[in-house]
């Protein structure tokens, strides 16, 4: 049997720091407000999906990708098509979606004051037109974050899909 991981303890005030920052964060990427979302990124900021995914590195190249997947939610769905379908199709895979990023179980590893690891356990819930809600495979998320002029913004995210097929799985099936 493993020893349980221990997470070196932070104080309440950090804690409550970094979970105000994702809830001004991810709100953001909800209301397709991307130029902001991007904002609470570093200019070189990357997000990377494994496994069989893909990174992109750098505000300009993710929201030239965000713009091109996020759709607007007041479109008609796109149809059933996986996450790298849309891609190889260049067609927004959340048209007609409303979706919703849920956290739990954060971890906070500060390597300096100014350096945080964070991770997470992550969901994205994803409600059309109807009212039928559906469900992207789970994950865990790593993130880093740096503080700069006394605002916490992302470095990199890596995605881990608790399913090797994520990027296949069809959305919001009928």
């Amino acid at each position: 049997m493993h020893a349980p991981q221990r997470t070196r303890r932070v104080d309440a005030e950090l804690y409550v720091d970094v979970l105000q920052f994702y809830a001004r964060q991810m709100p953001l990427l909800e209301e397709r407000r991307l130029e902001e979302f991007l904002e609470t990124m570093t200019e070189d900021g990357s997000i990377e999906h494994v496994p069989n995914g893909w990174r992109i590195e750098g505000r300009s190249a993710l929201l030239t990708e965000m713009r091109a997947r996020r759709g607007d939610p007041d479109r008609p769905l796109v149809g059933e098509v996986s996450a790298r379908q849309a891609r190889a199709d260049d067609v927004a895979y959340y048209d007609g979606i409303v979706y919703r990023y849920w956290f739990d179980r954060m971890r906070i590893e500060p390597e300096s004051d100014d350096l945080l690891r964070v991770s997470y356990q992550a969901m994205v819930s994803m409600t059309d037109v109807s009212g039928k809600v559906s469900f992207e495979p789970t994950t865990t998320v790593e993130d880093v974050l740096v503080r700069r002029d006394g605002e916490w913004y992302t470095r990199s995210r890596r995605v881990t899909h608790d399913s090797p097929h994520w990027a296949d799985k069809i959305h919001n099936p009928s």
